[in-house]
């Protein structure tokens, strides 16, 4: 369902922003070159349910809704796309219910790494926007976190760090005759999680709001 609803989405920025962006690549380039900063915040998901199937066991184990704070900067390459560099800073708890590693317990999440932003311009200061890029993901366990079996072993320093692909879309307002923008944005992050018991690619979501601002204006 979750697939659908970013293929529909993707689909629709396509509808609106195509003409838009036709005409932006032949016009007003005097945005070409200029910087760009941002914050952000929001809540944080992951989508796809830890699992690992052995010795007759199929231990499932998920985290419930957390939040995310980040920022970055960029540059505006040409009128219809960046470069952004960008950090998310998230956290969020195992679910209780599962007798797996992670449950009850607290991780960090440090989101980091570049994309491409290509935006399309509608009246009144509103256009929307995808991204894709890629970067890394590490994954900090909380100060409280223990291992079920043995009890009391704790890992809390027991990071990893892994490759990981990012994309999503948003929609930012343009304040006129300003370099300010507002911007609602949901980003994907796909990764190996191979810890604490779990082998697989895992599918993290950041999502929020946040503000913009764009030297020159």
């Amino acid at each position: 369902m979750l697939r659908k609803l970013f293929l529909s989405s993707v689909l629709a920025f396509g509808l609106v922003s195509t003409s838009a962006l036709a005409d932006d690549m032949t016009t007003d380039n005097d945005v070409v070159g200029r910087p760009m900063v941002f914050v952000t915040g929001g809540g944080h998901n992951s989508i796809l349910e830890l699992r690992n199937t052995g010795d007759n066991l199929d231990l499932g184990s998920n985290f419930n809704t957390g939040f995310n704070v980040g920022g970055g900067l960029g540059v505006q390459l040409n009128r219809w796309a960046a470069l952004r560099a960008k950090y998310n800073f998230a956290r969020s708890q195992g679910e209780r219910s599962a007798l797996t590693p992670i449950a009850g317990n607290h991780f960090n999440r440090h989101y980091y790494g570049a994309d491409l932003q290509f935006r399309g311009n509608t009246t009144g200061g509103f256009s929307p926007y995808l991204f894709v890029g890629g970067g890394a993901v590490t994954i900090s366990p909380g100060s409280d976190a223990v291992l079920l079996s043995p009890v009391g072993t704790t890992f809390s320093h027991d990071n990893f760090t892994k490759p990981a692909g990012t994309a999503g879309i948003g929609f930012e307002y343009q304040v006129p005759n300003s370099g300010f923008g507002i911007y609602a944005e949901g980003a994907g992050w796909g990764y190996k999680w191979d810890r604490y018991g779990f082998d697989r690619t895992q599918v993290d979501t950041n999502w929020g709001g946040g503000l913009t601002y764009r030297f020159g204006y």
